[in-house]
């Protein structure tokens, strides 16, 4: 898979865990920026992530990703190593 494959999956998995099929969403999307994106809904994101690619983010990864362009990031570097 390619990056934009992978971002595309991210954002399907996104529209499920956010409950909004409607959300517009890009590299650069935060929390702030999504409504219903809380604390919650993100570790529901990173565990449906997780799932998904068969991979598992650091707490590091976790914690300093801000915007969805981050977690794709890590994501891919967990694809790459596998």
């Amino acid at each position: 898979m390619d990056k934009k494959e992978i971002f595309e999956k991210v954002i399907e998995i996104c529209k499920e865990v956010f409950e909004n099929e409607d959300v517009v969403l890009t590299d650069a999307s935060t929390a702030s920026d999504v409504e219903g994106w809380d604390s919650i809904t993100h570790l529901n994101l990173i565990s449906d992530l997780e799932d998904e690619f068969g991979i598992a983010f650091t707490l590091e990864e976790i914690t300093k990703s801000k915007a969805l362009g981050d977690l794709v990031d890590a994501l891919m570097k967990h694809l790459e190593e596998k």
